[in-house]
């Protein structure tokens, strides 16, 4: 049973993301102590546009050897030249493109059986908000596309690079504030295969069916929350992994970016319908343009993570959540080991991979 100063700090660590979630654009703008990242090397997943981006144009800036890892080379290509544009050509010969989809696991174990050199920074930042308009729900190896593109490709990707990662690596997950909503799975006593489908009651079928006939799509929201929670207990989870091994000083981390102008925004087609099957996705499009901070500012923390990561593992502030460069009480701290053991045991199964633990 959590302590009440635990309860409080989770719950004033809620507010303070929700009240960021609509006054971030007042919050004074964060400021990361330069470094010279000259020798190191990086990888972005995600990173030809948004978040990843950012993200991989200020450790490029840095002196970081990047590897933009993207799904579409074309679009990958193009965020290679805008990366190395955008550092006056100092970056010229450092930043390069590798294909990699996340929510293919067979694409992740191409990459990283491709993959030669030392890494310095992995920086888990490619994801979702809903299925592509036509594009598959579920997995070439039958799991939720969500699941696999936020979160199990990540999973099975970093116990892949293990070995390739440096003596003061920092792993560090995009997450989200959203988070917060989907801690509700993990503080339950039971850990089920990830996001498996149960057959629907009476109840269930009507509502569906009335649904079809208005055209309204089920919510991604709860899945997508899920995915960024579990990126959350993740970091903790590798933290305590890293710290019982031979290389104590890799560090892991999870930030949210708080509500940034991202093109996820500019995906999402807001109709009468989208009120009801995803009313906060639709609530968040329609104020963008008023309270989003831009990409860059809602890059910083992961950026902060990525170049000074191993020094807060130093503090013993390795394995946490982190919001505006502050570290955030989640729910992992509400949480049991034992319950903890058993996600991770679901998440070894659904990805065909098994760490040594």
């Amino acid at each position: 049973m959590p302590s009440p100063k635990t309860l409080l700090s989770f719950y004033t660590s809620l507010v303070k993301s929700l009240l960021a979630v609509i006054f971030a654009r007042l919050y004074k703008p964060q400021e990361i102590p330069p470094k010279d990242l000259r020798g190191q090397t990086a990888i972005v997943t995600g990173a030809n546009s948004g978040i990843g981006l950012s993200i991989a144009v200020a450790l490029a800036k840095q002196g970081t050897a990047v590897c933009l890892a993207c799904r579409n080379p074309d679009r990958g290509a193009a965020a290679v030249e805008y990366v190395t544009s955008s550092c006056s050509g100092n970056s010229q010969g450092k930043v390069t493109c590798r294909i990699l989809d996340v929510g293919d696991l067979t694409s992740v174990r191409s990459f990283c059986e491709k993959w030669d050199g030392e890494i310095d920074m992995l920086v888990h930042n490619a994801g979702i908000a809903e299925p592509a308009s036509g594009g598959p729900i579920i997995s070439k190896e039958g799991l939720d596309i969500m699941y696999t593109t936020n979160f199990l490709g990540s999973f099975l990707m970093t116990h892949l690079l293990k070995a390739r990662l440096s003596p003061t690596a920092r792993v560090v997950f995009t997450s989200s504030s959203g988070a917060y909503s989907g801690a509700s799975h993990f503080l339950q006593e039971s850990s089920k295969s990830s996001l498996e489908h149960r057959a629907p009651g009476l109840l269930a079928r009507t509502t569906t069916r009335i649904k079809d006939f208005l055209g309204i799509t089920e919510s991604s929201a709860p899945t997508y929350a899920l995915t960024k929670a579990q990126q959350v207990l993740f970091a903790s989870l590798l933290q305590s992994h890293f710290s019982a091994s031979p290389f104590p000083r890799r560090t892991a981390h999870a930030f949210t970016p708080g509500f940034t102008s991202t093109p996820i925004f500019g995906k999402l087609v807001v109709s009468w319908q989208t009120w009801f099957s995803n009313p906060l996705f639709a609530a968040l499009k329609m104020t963008e343009k008023w309270i989003a901070v831009d990409t860059d500012e809602g890059a910083k923390t992961g950026v902060w993570l990525a170049t000074w990561g191993n020094e807060l593992g130093i503090e013993g502030k390795g394995g946490g959540f982190w919001e505006w460069m502050e570290w955030r009480t989640s729910f992992v701290e509400l949480m049991g080991e034992t319950r903890k053991e058993r996600e991770w045991d679901t998440w070894e199964r659904d990805a065909g991979a098994v760490w040594d633990r």
